[in-house]
């Protein structure tokens, strides 16, 4: 099958943010340790509170409140402390459905993988 075009998070070129690249818009997404799924994280800068960043809780987890960990109204330099920092942006229509459907057609791949094993194995 012929590969994607489209990067995996391990080969996109990343540029971390620093204290100066603080992105502006409300709703701003942002990683930190961007495309590891043990400690990645997912900040969104506040609306209602300008200038305080909150962390995406459920799938990725909460990265843990209080104890000095993480403050109860974290700024950009609460987040760049966590780690390193990358800016999320929606790529266009047509990156997204070529990255989607790479990924389902190395899924199948992996399938059919493990399946020829568990008959071989058997």
């Amino acid at each position: 099958m012929p590969e994607s075009p489209v990067p995996t998070p391990a080969e996109a070129p990343v540029l971390a943010l620093g204290p100066s690249d603080e992105p502006q818009d409300s709703g701003a997404v942002v990683a930190v340790h961007y495309g590891d799924y043990r400690t990645q994280e997912i900040w969104v800068s506040s609306g209602a509170n300008i200038g305080n960043w909150y962390p995406l809780g459920g799938e990725f987890g909460l990265p843990g409140w209080g104890g000095g960990r993480v403050p109860r109204h974290p700024v950009w330099a609460d987040v760049l402390a966590r780690g390193p920092v990358t800016l999320l942006s929606a790529g266009d229509q047509a990156t997204y459905a070529a990255g989607w459907a790479a990924g389902r057609r190395r899924m199948v791949q992996q399938m059919n993988e493990l399946s020829g094993e568990a008959v071989s194995g058997a």
